[in-house]
Protein backbone atom coordinates (compact mmCIF):
# COMPACT_ATOMS: atom_id res chain seq x y z
CA UNK A 1 0.00 0.00 0.00
CA UNK A 2 2.55 2.36 0.81
CA UNK A 3 4.20 1.51 -2.75
CA UNK A 4 0.96 2.96 -4.47
CA UNK A 5 0.96 6.01 -2.56
CA UNK A 6 4.68 7.21 -3.44
CA UNK A 7 4.09 6.14 -6.72
CA UNK A 8 0.99 8.46 -6.68
CA UNK A 9 2.65 11.19 -5.22
CA UNK A 10 5.69 10.80 -7.33
CA UNK A 11 3.06 10.90 -10.30
CA UNK A 12 1.59 13.82 -8.85
CA UNK A 13 4.86 15.78 -8.76
CA UNK A 14 6.54 15.08 -11.73
CA UNK A 15 3.18 16.07 -13.54
CA UNK A 16 3.07 19.09 -11.65
CA UNK A 17 6.64 19.74 -12.73
CA UNK A 18 5.46 19.15 -16.46
CA UNK A 19 2.75 21.62 -16.07
CA UNK A 20 4.64 24.01 -14.42
CA UNK A 21 7.31 24.16 -17.24
CA UNK A 22 4.60 24.63 -19.91
CA UNK A 23 3.35 27.57 -18.17
CA UNK A 24 6.28 29.34 -17.81
CA UNK A 25 7.14 28.75 -21.98
CA UNK A 26 3.84 29.82 -22.81
CA UNK A 27 4.11 33.07 -20.48
CA UNK A 28 7.07 33.80 -22.24
CA UNK A 29 5.85 32.51 -25.87
CA UNK A 30 3.04 35.32 -24.90
CA UNK A 31 5.31 38.01 -23.63
CA UNK A 32 7.06 37.99 -26.71
CA UNK A 33 4.21 37.99 -28.81
CA UNK A 34 3.07 41.43 -27.12
CA UNK A 35 6.32 43.25 -27.54
CA UNK A 36 7.13 41.85 -30.80
CA UNK A 37 11.07 40.77 -29.94
CA UNK A 38 11.61 37.71 -32.13
CA UNK A 39 13.88 39.89 -33.97
CA UNK A 40 16.06 40.91 -31.95
CA UNK A 41 17.41 39.83 -28.00
CA UNK A 42 15.11 37.69 -25.71
CA UNK A 43 14.09 40.31 -23.21
CA UNK A 44 14.44 37.82 -20.48
CA UNK A 45 16.01 34.37 -19.75
CA UNK A 46 12.34 32.65 -19.55
CA UNK A 47 11.84 34.21 -23.04
CA UNK A 48 15.67 32.60 -24.33
CA UNK A 49 14.84 29.53 -23.11
CA UNK A 50 11.36 29.10 -24.82
CA UNK A 51 12.96 30.29 -27.87
CA UNK A 52 15.46 27.77 -27.52
CA UNK A 53 12.51 24.71 -27.01
CA UNK A 54 10.58 26.12 -29.61
CA UNK A 55 13.55 26.02 -32.13
CA UNK A 56 13.60 29.55 -33.16
CA UNK A 57 17.35 30.45 -31.07
CA UNK A 58 19.59 33.22 -32.45
CA UNK A 59 21.61 30.73 -34.57
CA UNK A 60 18.92 28.92 -36.25
CA UNK A 61 16.81 32.24 -36.92
CA UNK A 62 19.44 33.82 -38.93
CA UNK A 63 20.30 30.99 -40.72
CA UNK A 64 16.51 29.27 -41.28
CA UNK A 65 14.59 32.43 -40.65
CA UNK A 66 12.61 35.10 -42.87
CA UNK A 67 14.60 36.41 -46.24
CA UNK A 68 17.31 33.36 -45.84
CA UNK A 69 16.75 32.21 -49.18
CA UNK A 70 15.90 28.28 -47.67
CA UNK A 71 12.54 27.32 -48.25
CA UNK A 72 10.46 25.92 -44.72
CA UNK A 73 10.75 22.30 -44.17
Amino acid sequence: MASIVTIAIASAVAFGVLFGAFLAISFAIRREDKIGTLTGRAPSRACQSARHVAGFHRLRWDTLGPRSGVAAR
